[in-house]
C-alpha cells in the first residue's frame, strides 16, 4: 500500500487484491451488500420464479397470509389435529336409536321371571345378569301389561322385559297374552333390590280378592283339543 495510507481494509478485501495490485499500491475495495439489498435480491428471485413457472412456482406452495371475506366461517379447531391417519371410521349408532315401534334397537330381552300373589298386589321378580346400580330404569304399566327398560351406565347395553296383550281384541274372551287379570296402572310400582340385580314390580289388582294362579293369560285356542 502507498505510504501514509491510513484506511483500514477488511480482511475480505485483501483476498480480492492481486499481488500486482498490492505492489502497485492500488486498492480494490468491494462494497458488501447491505441487509436491504439482500432482501431486495430475495424478492426479485421470488418474482422471477413466479413469472417463469406461474402457478407451478415453488413459492406458490408456501403459506401465504390472505385476507378472508367478511362472511367467511373460520373453524375453531383444525380437524387434522384429531386425525389418526387410519382412514374413515363408521359412525356408531346411538344406544337409544329407535325402531319404528319406538323401542331401542339393541334391547336384550329378559324372558325369565317369577311371581307371587300377595293379597291386594301381585309381585313380579325379574333377575338381571349385571348390577343395575346407576342404571336408568324406565317402567310403564297398562291394564294388562308391563314393560321395563334398563339403560346400563357407561355402555350401550339395554335390558328389557315386556308382558303385553296382543292388539285387536274387543271382548275379554278374545284377548290373548298379557296379564291373567286386570291391574290398576296408576297404583303399580317398581323397586331395585339391595343386591342391585333384581327388579320387583308391585302390580295392584283391580279386584283385590281375585286370586292369581297364573301371571299371564293363555291363548284360549291353545287349550282346545282337536
Amino acid at each position: 500500500l502507498a505510504q501514509g495510507l491510513k484506511t483500514k481494509v477488511p480482511a475480505r478485501v485483501w483476498l480480492l487484491m492481486t499481488q500486482q495490485e498490492v505492489y502497485d499500491g492500488d486498492v480494490v475495495i468491494e462494497e458488501l451488500p447491505t441487509e436491504a439489498a439482500k432482501e431486495g435480491a430475495k424478492v426479485s428471485a421470488i418474482a422471477a420464479s413466479k413469472d417463469k413457472a406461474k402457478d407451478l412456482s415453488y413459492y406458490y406452495a408456501q403459506p401465504q397470509v390472505r385476507e378472508l371475506p367478511a362472511d367467511a366461517l373460520v373453524r375453531e379447531a383444525d380437524p387434522l389435529v384429531s386425525a389418526d391417519g387410519k382412514g374413515p371410521k363408521k359412525i356408531e349408532e346411538k344406544a337409544d336409536s329407535r325402531t319404528p315401534n319406538g323401542l331401542p334397537e339393541n334391547v336384550k330381552w329378559i324372558d325369565t321371571y317369577s311371581f307371587s300373589d300377595d293379597g291386594a298386589v301381585v309381585r313380579l321378580y325379574v333377575e338381571f345378569p349385571d348390577l343395575l346400580k346407576g342404571a336408568d330404569i324406565k317402567c310403564q304399566f297398562g291394564k294388562f301389561s308391563a314393560e321395563i327398560l334398563v339403560f346400563m351406565p357407561n355402555s350401550r347395553v339395554v335390558y328389557g322385559l315386556r308382558i303385553r296383550e296382543q292388539e285387536g281384541w274387543v271382548l275379554e274372551h278374545e284377548r290373548n297374552d298379557g296379564f291373567a287379570h286386570e291391574i290398576l296402572p296408576e297404583k303399580c310400582k317398581f323397586r331395585l333390590s339391595s343386591n342391585g340385580q333384581r327388579i320387583t314390580l308391585s302390580l295392584a289388582k283391580k279386584d283385590e280378592k281375585e286370586k292369581w294362579y297364573e301371571l299371564k293369560k293363555k291363548d284360549i285356542r291353545s287349550t282346545i283339543k282337536t
